[in-house]
């Protein structure tokens, strides 16, 4: 929330975070479009550095007081802006890919009020999901050679993520001592997570999908090192480059058809679910998987299987977003929006399919 944000104390501490900077009055802030899982604030601030005055924009992002909207990866993993921060350095240290340049993380929430993190401002395209960017805005305008490239290079991106080592990365936190990673760990939390999401309500189409997945899986390939909301969406685009890779609080070791899978459902949900026709130059299904896989450097195993295993964490998400607006007073309480946006007709829709 913009009004409890203490505008004089997160000067100072700007001040003691950026390089050559003695001084930083907090001018404005805004609320960026879109997004559920964390307290994203557009800073700008007036700062004074090597004497001279200029106005800079940066980004916060402040833990949310409630629950995450992600099952905790390990025990003790419980402070998105922590998973986020930490992987993010990995993603451009050892991964070599685009984020947005980081400020400075602040563990302690006496300052705030909760754990927080700045980065640089990037400028960049994004496609939104209200609207729905192949209904309205610059994705629909755009030329299908621009919309068929960054589709591409998006499922290339994932894999690029995918190939980081998680281990020389340091990102063997997210996996508990003793845990194997593999396919059976990655659906009995979310499975579990998903229940206690619930509480008690039901989801017939949900409850369905929990139970075909528990008889098909399988452990799965190798795990890497998983972005774990990989979309169109999540990427700021100068044309169809990637200037900037977001959002990795849902980061995990799984293997890649947990990206690949969540990215194809994506692509289904905002298409087919949400009734939004494709456009002139959209790849095919197969032309993702061919992308993705050309740039990992070999097949993704199980990949039906994540498909409708991304519908199910889908879900499973949607109704903690709910169970969050309602503990905000902005729903009702007892409300069944957790069953609507189309996310349970993508389910319903892969089920019916018969991908397992």
């Amino acid at each position: 929330m913009l009004e409890d944000l203490d505008h004089a104390v997160l000067g100072d501490w700007l001040a003691d975070h950026l390089d050559g900077v003695t001084a930083v009055h907090v001018d404005r802030t805004e609320l960026p479009d879109g997004g559920f899982s964390g307290e994203t604030t557009i800073l700008q601030v007036s700062v004074v550095r090597h004497g001279d005055e200029s106005t800079e924009r940066y980004v916060l992002r402040r833990e949310p007081s409630e629950a995450a909207v992600y099952p905790a990866q390990a025990p003790g993993l419980n402070v998105e802006v922590d998973v986020q921060w930490r992987v993010m350095h990995a993603v451009r240290d050892h991964g070599g890919l685009p984020v947005a340049p980081t400020v400075g993380y602040e563990p302690d929430p006496a300052v705030l009020g909760v754990p927080f993190f700045v980065t640089g401002f990037v400028v960049g395209d994004v496609p939104r999901e209200t609207p729905a960017y192949p209904a309205e805005g610059f994705y629909a305008d755009a030329t299908p050679e621009r919309r068929r490239a960054m589709n591409l290079v998006g499922a290339r991106t994932v894999a690029a993520v995918n190939r980081m080592d998680w281990r020389a990365a340091g990102l063997d936190f997210l996996v508990p001592d003793g845990a194997v990673p593999d396919n059976h760990r990655q659906l009995g939390l979310w499975r579990s997570w998903s229940d206690g999401q619930l509480r008690g309500r039901a989801h017939p189409v949900l409850e369905e999908a929990w139970s075909l997945l528990a008889a098909t899986v399988r452990p799965g390939d190798e795990p890497v090192v998983c972005w774990g909301d990989c979309r169109l969406g999540n990427v700021f685009w100068d044309g169809a480059q990637p200037v900037c890779l977001t959002d990795f609080e849902g980061a995990t070791i799984a293997p890649a058809g947990f990206d690949l899978g969540w990215f194809l459902m994506f692509d289904r949900w905002i298409h087919e679910a949400c009734g939004n026709p494709r456009l002139d130059g959209e790849p095919s299904r197969t032309e993702l998987v061919e992308a993705h896989e050309e740039a990992l450097g070999r097949p993704v195993a199980d990949l039906d299987w994540h498909e409708v295993f991304a519908a199910a964490r889908y879900c499973a998400i949607v109704v903690r977003v709910i169970n969050r607006m309602e503990e905000r007073g902005q729903l009702s309480a007892g409300t069944d929006t957790y069953l609507a946006g189309g996310v349970t007709d993508c389910l319903r829709l892969l089920l019916e399919e018969g991908r397992l």
